[in-house]
């Protein structure tokens, strides 16, 4: 396969994917990558804004003006950490919630989505996306 068509249908399969992704957080009531931050916030505990862009992957602003979207619809709350040093984010009683219900709709997600696929297929994918999230990554960073 010629590599601009692998390059289409990866870029296709990605946006099938977020739109997927997007409609199931909606009718929670979410937006695009707050649920990314939810389950964070649900796996990790309260962390601080820095490691938390450091889990997701993305920059301290664009977790920034996630967090004050989230803050203002009662989902995190921003607290001094024990130490005083930084702030520490946490979700709120109705953050548990959203996670707990975001959890309740994507159980399952990962067999429905890989649905066909031999464990062979799988081991293979998951080298070949490791290997391109590498390539993207250097490609991101100069």
């Amino acid at each position: 396969m010629e590599e601009k068509k692998l390059l289409n249908l990866f870029t296709d399969m990605t946006r099938v994917h977020t739109a997927y992704v997007e409609r199931r957080l909606l009718h929670l009531g979410l937006h695009t990558g707050q649920g990314a931050i939810i389950s964070a916030l649900g796996e990790c505990g309260p962390c601080s804004q820095k490691d938390l862009a450091e889990y997701r992957h993305v920059s301290a602003a664009t977790i920034s003006v996630m967090l004050r979207r989230m803050e203002k619809g009662g989902l995190v709350v921003r607290s001094q950490s024990d130490d005083g040093k930084h702030n520490e984010i946490s979700l709120t009683d109705q953050g548990e919630e959203l996670c707990e219900a975001l959890s309740r709709d994507m159980d399952g997600e990962p067999e429905r989505i890989f649905a066909g696929l031999s464990d062979e297929d799988k081991q293979a994918a998951q080298r070949i996306f490791r290997k391109i999230s590498e390539n993207l990554a250097n490609l991101a960073n100069g």
